[in-house]
């Protein structure tokens, strides 16, 4: 059994970008808030244009020619903050220009001479939302998320206090709530289903299941995540509800 999670950027079809100070070739869904940038590096200062209309919120960044880690940025960290997306390390400081934003319209990362990948992140109502809570360590009294819509997918990390995984939830491999099966992006392990690693789909956001779990809820730890709703198209209505009776008087 596989699962895949996949995201349309523009049909294939890549321009080039001089935005930043290296020229980057990338690839845009603006609809979508997500763009594919490739570029190679001489220094660890250059910036690189992403091609997105706005600021992002969420990057994952690696090396192409090299063995290296898979770097990531949210903006709830900030530029002094990155994380790893293949450990359950705690964030990474300080950045000194590993990964971070530089202004609307590019970014940094700090590797050297390498061809290098990216896909870049911003929260577009309705489809996407990138964030943070802080844990409760109640079982009783669990974080509730507000995405402004109801996921389809969604990652989680803790990002201070304690190591914990990268927990991924998704409605195809639950098809109801709770949602208890996940994988971990840190990880090569096989699916797990817990009762206590588990998360609700809600129609504006999620919450988290009856847990006090490292990798979710400990106390005043701060945790970030990335949701993405099942259907980014806000200018067509989707079939189920493309047509409505309603009754007035």
């Amino acid at each position: 059994n596989y699962v895949a999670w996949c995201l349309k950027a523009n049909g294939g079809t890549t321009s080039s970008n001089t935005d930043g100070d290296i020229t980057s070739t990338v690839q845009v869904n603006s609809d979508a808030g997500f763009s594919i940038v490739k570029w190679a590096s001489s220094n660890y200062s250059q910036t690189i244009g992403h091609g997105l209309d706005s600021q992002p919120d969420f990057i994952i960044a690696k090396e192409l020619d090299t063995t290296r880690e898979w770097f990531v940025w949210h903006s709830e960290l900030g530029n002094n903050f990155y994380l790893h997306l293949d450990t359950n390390d705690v964030y990474k400081e300080p950045n000194s220009g590993r990964l971070e934003v530089s202004g609307s319209d590019k970014f940094i990362c700090g590797t050297d001479g390498t061809n290098q990948i990216a896909y870049v992140f911003k929260n577009v109502d309705g489809f996407s939302n990138f964030g943070s809570y802080r844990g409760t360590g109640s079982s009783t009294d669990t974080p509730i998320i507000e995405t402004g819509f109801e996921p389809a997918f969604v990652i989680i990390k803790v990002v201070n206090g304690n190591t914990g995984n990268w927990n991924i939830y998704d409605n195809k491999r639950n098809l109801t709530n709770p949602r208890t099966k996940y994988l971990l992006a840190n990880s090569s392990n096989a699916e797990n289903s817990s009762s206590a690693d588990n998360v609700n789909f809600l129609s504006n956001g999620f919450q988290l299941g009856p847990t006090t779990d490292a990798n979710l809820n400990v106390t005043n730890n701060l945790y970030i995540y990335a949701a993405f709703a099942a259907d980014p198209d806000t200018e067509a209505p989707t079939v189920a509800n493309s047509f409505s009776t309603v009754t007035y008087s």
